[in-house]
């Protein structure tokens, strides 16, 4: 996450999209983009950021897009669509809401879910798996 929004008392949750994913249909078109601007408006007012990123490296599950919470989780997802900015947006918000930065599965919109979700990063800090 940039400096400037872990530092923004505001911001919860980042979510990264892909920009160099393309539409199978449509080598040229880069949904990336357009889901971009349409997240950033269904996010308006939220402790959310919208940002690009270069590349998620998941390629066969495009278009994709990645949660990184201020101090929690991080969530990598594929399959998406512009028809599941609103569920983005509303898994988003679950994993900004949850007190130890993890997006519960229970509630979780199904593109989040499933095929859809590619992996889950534990925070750096994290050490509950690693022996005393």
């Amino acid at each position: 996450m940039s400096d400037e929004h872990r530092n923004d008392p505001d911001i919860d949750v980042t979510i990264f999209v892909c920009t160099n994913c393309r539409d199978e249909t449509d080598g040229d078109v880069r949904p990336g983009v357009a889901m971009i601007e349409a997240l950033k408006a269904a996010a308006a007012g939220r402790p959310l950021a919208v940002r690009p990123v270069t590349c998620l490296a998941n390629c066969e599950k495009s278009p994709s897009a990645a949660f990184n919470h201020r101090s929690g989780w991080s969530y990598v997802f594929g399959h998406l669509s512009l028809e599941n900015v609103e569920d983005i947006v509303a898994g988003a918000m679950m994993l900004a809401g949850d007190e130890r930065g993890f997006l519960p599965l229970r509630g979780r919109p199904a593109c989040l879910r499933g095929k859809g979700m590619t992996a889950r990063i534990p925070p750096f800090h994290h050490h509950e798996d690693m022996p005393s």
